[in-house]
């Protein structure tokens, strides 16, 4: 951070230097006119934008043909993120991939498909960036992961695995969103403090934030895979929820602090990991004869490696 001097000019303004190499960077000289934006106690100084020219949209083409679904999905999710605002996939394998292009532009919020012709299927989204607000995604996000942990609590009794899975993807979409929002605002950060009153610090803890939501929703997702195809005494189903049972109250309480970013409750709640993993060790010793078992204990240690690596994030950013 660089400290300026306000000098006196005249009997009704101030004046404070700017620093060469924001001014260089900018590629602003003498005259130019210079917007000042009030956020607060704060003043935001940005380069004057012509008013008569429209913002760029981006647009990228990716070619289809000879390409796995997956591949085709890697290159839509990258472009989607990098705020690529039209895609268009050509090539002569796009009449046979109609449904692949449709499933994946399904998994990116606000794409749709606009226009096909035979080699070629253009998807677009109208996103506003500037109104997209990362801390809303976030708490969406929480709500679907705790629904789905809880629902892994009681996949013995209910068969929900089904909806798990259609919950993973809300999660999925919403955080191919945020990424892209984190990105967008870290790459115009006058914008991000005007709009968010959020700084790039601000949002690459957002972004880390979501990463590990998003991992804890799929290692809830994948417990339960394993989980409903086990053939388990009454008794060791009721362990196991009790199990799943904590990890939510630990993830809720992880949340509650990252909310409020309370470092000293979030060191706190740092000491559960190693309790937690002793419990599933001494389970773990006295059912090992129970054929799969440990693929579905294994990713009750991964839920709470997730946790644990959320609560980082509070007490490091």
């Amino acid at each position: 951070m660089e400290f300026r001097k306000l000098i006196s000019f005249g009997k009704s303004s101030y004046v404070v230097s700017l620093p060469k190499a924001w001014v260089v960077q900018q590629k602003l000289k003498k005259g130019d006119l210079i917007a000042v934006d009030e956020a607060g106690p704060k003043l935001i100084l940005s380069k004057q934008v012509d008013a008569t020219k429209e913002e760029v949209e981006k647009e990228i083409t990716i070619l289809v043909d000879g390409k796995t679904k997956e591949h085709i999905s890697r290159e839509t999710c990258s472009a989607y993120i990098r705020n690529y605002r039209t895609i268009k996939f050509k090539g002569e394998e796009a009449k046979t991939k109609v449904r692949e292009i449709q499933e994946i532009t399904q998994n990116m919020m606000a794409l749709e498909i606009l226009e096909q012709t035979e080699n070629c299927i253009i998807a677009k989204d109208f996103l506003n960036m500037d109104k997209v607000s990362s801390e809303e995604l976030i708490r969406k996000m929480d709500v679907v992961t705790r629904t789905m942990i809880d629902e892994a609590r009681k996949v013995f009794t209910d068969n929900n695995y089904i909806n798990l899975n259609e919950r993973d993807k809300d999660v999925n979409r919403l955080y191919f969103l945020l990424y892209r929002s984190a990105i967008y605002n870290i790459e115009n950060p006058t914008r991000a403090l005007k709009n968010f009153k959020l700084t790039s610090i601000d949002f690459m803890r957002l972004h880390f934030v979501a990463f590990y939501i998003e991992q804890i929703a799929d290692e809830a997702r994948r417990f339960a895979r394993y989980a409903h195809e086990l053939k388990l005494s009454s008794k060791l189903k009721l362990d196991i929820e009790e199990f799943v049972k904590d990890v939510r109250e630990h993830y809720i309480a992880t949340m509650k602090s990252t909310y409020t970013q309370n470092v000293k409750e979030t060191l706190r709640l740092s000491e559960f990991k190693v309790n937690f993993d002793q419990r599933l060790d001494k389970f773990e010793l006295e059912v090992k004869k129970n054929e799969g078992l440990h693929l579905a204990i294994d990713r009750l240690r991964r839920m709470i490696i997730g946790i644990h690596n959320l609560g980082r994030v509070i007490y490091t950013l």
